[in-house]
């Protein structure tokens, strides 16, 4: 369903009922069309609370991620900017 050059982002894993023991990626596909996989299993939910206590302790500033802020109303066209070249940061959608 990628375009060519484009690219898929996972973030965590997908339920085994979905993938069995593994997941297949069709690599022949991957290389004609130049696509870019990538994954990101995440963190291990033991480390969240020393994650956060540095968080509080101004170790580490979250915030920094931030790009933008925009309304529900906004994220269509934001969805459909995606397609062209984007800005660092994380978007927040606030209804």
């Amino acid at each position: 369903m990628l375009r060519v050059r484009g690219r898929h982002l996972q973030l965590g894993l997908m339920p085994p009922a979905v993938v069995g023991d593994r997941a297949s990626v069709p690599m022949h596909t991957v290389v004609a069309r130049e696509l870019q996989v990538l994954g990101s299993h995440g963190m291990a939910a033991a480390d969240y609370p020393r994650m956060l206590a540095d968080v509080v302790a101004g170790r580490l500033a979250p915030e920094r991620f931030l790009g933008r802020t925009i309304t529900l109303a906004e994220a269509p066209a934001a969805l459909a900017a995606m397609s062209g070249p984007t800005t660092p940061g994380v978007t927040i959608v606030r209804p």
